[in-house]
């Protein structure tokens, strides 16, 4: 055999995986690490409706009456504890709720009633949807406690 004489191989396989499997492989990766960033950030940020506790020490917690709140004049019952888990009676409280979406105006919630560090305050929901209620509590020293919390209200 001369060096000028072709030998005949059959051509090797393409080992790799087809186009539309590399696509989707590719597909379940990022959607596999889109759900991972979720879970991650799902936490940040979010308000609870459970007691909550700043530096400042002191707890906040806000509640709805009915609890699934209906568009219309609405309760909530605020409690304040000091650091130590006593009543904090007293404060003055204002209450803004807003929609968690930009255009709507904002409703004002006028404390109706208080009984050693528990306050109800009446509010208007305006409309259905997503909300959030910021709390400021000004004791007696001014001292300003404030708290923000996500609230879902539904149409009646």
């Amino acid at each position: 055999m001369s060096l000028n004489t072709a030998i005949n191989v059959a051509p090797t396989p393409d080992i790799r995986r087809p186009k539309a499997a590399r696509r989707l492989a590719r597909g379940a990766a990022f959607l596999c690490a889109l759900a991972a960033i979720s879970v991650l950030v799902a936490g940040c940020g979010r308000i609870q409706q459970t007691p909550t506790a700043a530096q400042d020490g002191y707890t906040m917690t806000m509640f709805a009456q009915p609890s699934t709140p209906v568009v219309g004049d609405g309760t909530l019952v605020v409690t304040l504890r000091d650091p130590a888990g006593n009543p904090v009676s007293g404060a003055r409280l204002q209450v803004e709720g807003n929609m968690s979406h930009a255009g709507m105006k904002p409703s004002f919630g006028k404390v109706t009633g208080e009984d050693a560090g528990r306050y109800t305050v009446a509010i208007p929901w305006t409309m259905g949807g997503d909300w959030y209620v910021d709390i400021k509590a000004t004791l007696a020293d001014g001292r300003v406690i404030a708290r923000r919390f996500p609230i879902a209200v539904h149409e009646k």
